[in-house]
């Protein structure tokens, strides 16, 4: 019996391989009827602290270094018990 082969967005992969999908190779898909060739895997963007996040009417800012700080703190704590 032959393995099944599985497609996403035109890219076949094998599910048994842990990061399959991460290619610097540009593919084409569509996207509300707009065509794109483009890679599946990209860089993050770097995070900007003065920029405003709107999410269901609240607004937020990155707060990376003080979420960093507290996941210290506390494996500072655990580590003490």
């Amino acid at each position: 019996m032959s393995k099944p082969t599985l497609c996403y967005r035109g890219v076949a992969y094998d599910p048994a391989q842990r990061r399959p999908l991460e290619s610097p190779a540009p593919v084409e898909h569509v996207y509300r009827g707009q065509h794109y060739t483009a890679p599946l895997a990209h860089a993050a963007a770097p995070l900007d602290p003065a920029l405003e996040l709107h999410y269901r009417g609240s607004v937020y800012h990155h707060r990376q270094a003080e979420a960093a700080a507290e996941v210290r703190s506390a494996a500072q704590d655990l580590a003490a018990v």
